[in-house]
């Protein structure tokens, strides 16, 4: 094997809170579980097990005691379990999964923060598990719900990673936080103005005030009628008013405007 002290870039005079420290920072940076690479990681515990347990008339050996007392502690701290590739010792018992769906949600259900019911398969093994959507999720926003995963082992429940994705609704289009309600008025009511009452999705009901002489594409906004975000007030909610023309014909140009109008 390579020099393990050159692994674990100690010199072979160091001592052994040197080659310790060196090995806790190797094995936290290199760990699978944070994105590090195995195979990197398995040489690094393996140099280490190296010279704390070397062979008989190894050139490697330092000492002979055993090197793994007190780090049951840092994995546990770091990873959340047990060294994986820790030799000499009884093998860890097998993980239970966590587990990635993709939930369909109302924006209605984002709005109350809604609790809801799905079905979580694994294994061959399907369970009904209850949720809550968080305050302040956005189309696409990837939530963990730990130990909700798979169970099939003793000890720690996986989790459950779940993606939320928004219905398209009938009556709002979603620009990150805000809400926006398209309404239809007549030209006459864009020229001479009018009152309109429209339902929020919370379930109000308000009265819009359009000026006279408003243009068709203008937004009327409500404050804090959009989406939930977190720690921080509610998105807003516009109102697009699209001004419909009429179709004339022929006979329609050579009357009062009025009389076309009404």
């Amino acid at each position: 094997m390579n020099d393990p002290y050159s692994v674990l870039g100690v010199s072979k005079s160091a001592s052994e809170d040197e080659i310790k420290q060196a090995y806790r920072k190797l094995a936290k940076q290199h760990h699978p579980d944070r994105g590090g690479d195995e195979n990197k990681f398995k040489a690094i515990n393996e140099a280490y097990d190296y010279i704390k347990n070397p062979p008989p008339e190894e050139p490697y050996a330092q000492n002979t005691h055993n090197p793994w007392n007190g780090f049951d502690d840092m994995f546990a701290q770091h990873f959340g379990g047990h060294n994986p590739f820790t030799q000499h010792r009884q093998r860890a018992e097998p993980r239970n999964a966590s587990i990635k769906v993709t939930v369909y949600v109302t924006l209605e259900d984002v709005y109350k923060n809604a609790l809801k019911d799905i079905q979580v398969q694994y294994s061959g093994t399907t369970k009904q598990v209850s949720i809550r959507i968080p305050r302040g999720i956005g189309d696409g926003t990837e939530v963990r719900y730990a130990g909700y995963g798979a169970d099939n082992y003793p000890g720690q429940p996986g989790h459950l990673f779940v993606t939320y994705r928004f219905k398209k609704h009938l009556e709002y289009d979603v620009e990150e936080f805000d809400l926006v309600k398209r309404l239809n008025i007549t030209i006459r009511e864009a020229m001479l103005g009018t009152e309109k009452v429209i339902n929020t999705l919370e379930g109000r009901t308000l009265k819009l005030n359009i000026k006279p002489g408003t243009q068709s594409k203008t937004r009327l906004r409500i404050p804090e009628g959009g989406l939930p975000r977190r720690d921080m007030p509610n998105g807003n909610l516009y109102v697009e008013l699209n001004v419909k023309i009429p179709k004339l014909s022929q006979e329609d140009l050579n009357k009062p405007l009025n009389e076309i109008l009404n």
